[in-house]
């Protein structure tokens, strides 16, 4: 009997006691609880594999590959393979179900097979069908045919045939626990008649208990796949590196040691215990979307994050391959289909089609450092890997060539000097390169969240060891915030009277503009205007002549009772940097910071300077309100409901942005008028309160409405609230009561000067 006549055999042979274990429910339960204890009996071995690299590691050549689909239009396959090719991609998986046959999905197949890629397809019903398999003995039999058919066609052209897509999100994909066995056992019964290779179960995150269950229980019915594949997802804790809060609360995160290398070996173990051989993971992105929560520029966060995760998976040394995915969508794609949509079903699960018109189709930064990192990692071995509680991440490669490669990156808002890490005469022979692979305007002098790729041509003898980073300061712990700004360096400053951090544009000479910044060398520049001279002094300086950009300057002086409570905090300094770094990450705008300097001692309330970019031409939000309680019907062109409007506009994403102002008069809200109409900066920040994590509440945005509004009499209050509460879509509470106790306060405290400046004159 040839292959093809005993697949047709197959196709109609019903799965019996004689062929395979039958699946009786109630005895898969029983076992399935069996195995929950038998898997926590586990979890200690699993818990002791280390978070660490200790270990060389040959990195494999196919290690990295890419999740592809197309389109009805065939020239979206030709944009596909354009797209691998340039990527120099050649592993790439696809999912495949029922309304792929005859379809768009097998005309992009067949293309990809006649030019000879590596294949690995993801076989598996429709949603409905999947649930249906459970008891359903003719979608049983539907599934059963499906495979025949497509073993039967691709057995020997496709290398891998994966089965089912996450089980564990039935929500998604269909199936349970039973259905999806029951697709298992089929599958590996169609299979004996051809000579393929299975993987299984793609269980999506880490949830390990998943695996260990799923793998037994497939071991029981028939037998456990040759590759052991998950979808090794990191974004519920944002960063590639971070270690989970969220398996067993923040109380056991370091006690668990949970980071992305941790995650994978457990994965791998699991899966070697149970008798796989290899371990996939199958799907990895991040979307721009949840990017854009936390970044003003998630397309560079999605390619700084790209690299970070691919050097970290591969320098582990758990997974055998790492596909990306989706090459193409708008959402999480490395190109952007320029369509706004997204199916119902998320990609991870199935991944059908590719939405938007080709001729919108744009590769994003990601796309660029994911074609640069892949090619870096082939023909390379990792001979030392550090992901550090300090917050530092060093990884070295040496090359097929004989030289050697660094990359180096900190956690988000943290930096690090690379002369703490590197001689100087290191970082002349070295070469730079950005996670883009692109070569910087300026000498990198801070290793920051953006990694940096370091290469000689030679091996180096004086290479810093793992322990030589282990033991730097702990960039987690210091209390400045850094932001890789395009086109700014921020350059740390130490010197025995000052602390502080300056940024440096590129093309400025590093030395020299730091010089520039230092106090002494402001104090001593001629004032072009002072702005305030009371309790702190704000005045503008021009430090180069030869350039239009004029500078603020702000000492701030702590007085009173402040020289007391300002001693256990920050300084006012430190406070506007880390605060105005923070809100631009976010999206909010105020004045570029330039430099920030503070005492190594009691730095909250010695004298201390904060610099940042004047805003030419710029007006407050005072301005426009005496306007129009002066009885103006139009301000610099725009009438009073289309300011309030603009105006809550920018509070309220600043409050979705869980920035806090805290101290928003109306003087404290810049703004400037361009062709695109308003532009807005909010000033005097330090005492801004911005949370990483929770969402606001209405007594927080409170602090900030009654602050805005006390200028404006009631009736433009209540039209002001009116817009802000149109865009944030709902109303809130006690909102007037706020205004009124404000009110009723600032009317006490007034009473109360005047009448100490009366006691003061009699």
């Amino acid at each position: 009997m040839n292959k093809k006549t005993a697949a047709n055999a197959s196709a109609t042979k019903p799965v019996t006691a004689a062929s395979a274990h039958i699946i009786v429910p109630w005895k898969i339960w029983a076992r399935a609880g069996l195995d929950v204890l038998s898997c926590l009996a586990e979890i200690p071995s699993w818990l002791r594999l280390s978070h660490e690299i200790h270990h060389r590691n040959q990195i494999s050549n196919d290690f990295v590959g890419v999740n592809i689909a197309t389109s009805s239009d065939p020239g979206c396959d030709d944009k596909v393979m354009a797209y691998l090719q340039d990527l120099a991609i050649r592993h790439v998986r696809m999912d495949y179900s029922y309304c792929s046959q005859q379809g768009d999905a097998q005309r992009l197949l067949n293309r990809v097979l006649a030019e000879g890629l590596d294949v690995m397809l993801d076989l598996f019903p429709p949603k409905e069908e999947a649930a249906a398999l459970r008891d359903d003995v003719q979608a049983q039999q539907r599934w059963r045919e499906f495979l025949q058919q497509v073993f039967s066609e691709y057995a020997g052209q496709v290398s891998i045939f994966e089965i089912g897509s996450t089980p564990n999100r039935g929500k998604w994909s269909g199936f349970d626990g039973i259905s999806y066995l029951h697709a298992w056992q089929i599958a590996t019964d169609v299979a004996q008649q051809f000579e393929v290779t299975l993987a299984g179960p793609n269980i999506s995150d880490f949830e390990p208990l998943y695996n260990f269950a799923y793998l037994r229980a497939m071991k029981r019915v028939d037998s456990v796949p040759l590759i052991h594949s998950d979808n090794l997802f990191v974004e519920r804790v944002v960063q590639p590196e971070a270690y989970d809060h969220r398996v067993a609360g923040n109380w056991a995160t370091r006690k668990l040691n949970l980071n992305l290398i941790k995650k994978a070996r457990i994965i791998a173990e699991i899966g070697h215990q149970e008798g796989c051989e290899k371990t996939f993971c199958t799907y990895k992105c991040w979307t721009r979307k949840r990017l854009s929560r936390w970044s003003l520029d998630p397309e560079q966060k999605n390619a700084d994050y790209l690299v970070r995760y691919l050097i970290i998976a591969a320098a582990s040394g758990a997974l055998d391959r790492v596909y990306w995915g989706p090459l193409i969508c708008n959402r999480d794609g490395l190109v952007d289909c320029g369509d706004g949509g997204y199916p119902h079903v998320d990609n991870v699960s199935f991944y059908k089609e590719v939405r938007g018109e080709v001729a919108n189709f744009t590769p994003t930064k990601a796309y660029v450092a994911f074609k640069y990192i892949s090619a870096l990692l082939r023909h390379v071995v990792c001979v030392q890997g550090v992901s550090a509680d300090n917050g530092i991440n060093h990884f070295i490669f040496e090359t097929e060539q004989g030289g050697e490669a660094h990359v180096v990156w900190c956690l988000d808002r943290s930096a690090l000097a690379l002369s703490d890490i590197y001689s100087k005469a290191q970082l002349e022979s070295a070469s730079f390169k950005t996670a883009e692979g692109v070569a910087p305007q300026q000498l990198p002098m801070m290793a920051t969240e953006q990694p940096l790729i370091i290469e000689w041509s030679q091996l180096q003898s004086g290479r810093p060891s793992s322990d030589d980073i282990r033991t730097l300061d702990d960039v987690l712990g210091r209390t400045v915030v850094y932001h890789a700004h395009p086109g700014l360096q921020s350059v740390a400053v130490n010197t025995p009277q000052w602390l502080g951090v300056v940024a440096v544009a590129d093309g400025q000479d590093v030395e020299a503009t730091v010089a520039t910044y230092m106090p002494a060398a402001m104090l001593a520049a001629q004032e072009l205007a002072v702005l305030r001279d009371t309790r702190n002094r704000l005045w503008n300086i021009q430090l180069n002549e030869q350039a239009e950009e004029i500078q603020t300057v702000k000492l701030n002086r702590a007085k009173g009772i402040k020289k007391f409570t300002y001693r256990f905090m920050p300084s006012k300094g430190k406070r506007h940097w880390n605060n105005a770094t923070e809100m631009l990450r976010r999206g909010i705008n105020t004045p570029q910071p330039l430099a920030f300097f503070e005492r190594h001692k009691n730095a909250g309330i010695e004298d201390n300077y904060y610099v940042c970019r004047f805003v030419p031409n710029a007006f407050s939000a005072r301005n426009v309100f005496q306007a129009f309680n002066q009885g103006e019907s139009v301000y610099k062109g725009m009438t009073k409901e289309a300011f309030f409007e603009a105006i809550a506009a920018f509070i309220a994403t600043m409050h979705a942005s869980n920035i806090v102002h805290r101290d928003l008069s109306s003087g404290n809200l810049m703004m400037t008028m361009d062709e695109q109409g308003l532009n807005f900066y909010a000033i005097d920040i330090g005492r801004a309160s911005i949370d990483k994590t929770k969402t606001i509440t209405d007594m927080q945005r409170g602090i900030d409405l009654k602050r805005i509004c006390y200028k404006l009499n009631w009736a433009d209050r209540a039209l002001f609230m009116a817009a802000y509460h149109h865009c944030i879509g709902k109303e809130v509470k006690f909102w007037q009561a706020m205004l009124w106790s404000y009110d009723a306060k600032q009317g006490f405290k007034k009473g109360l000067k005047a009448k100490l400046k009366g006691k003061a004159r009699s």
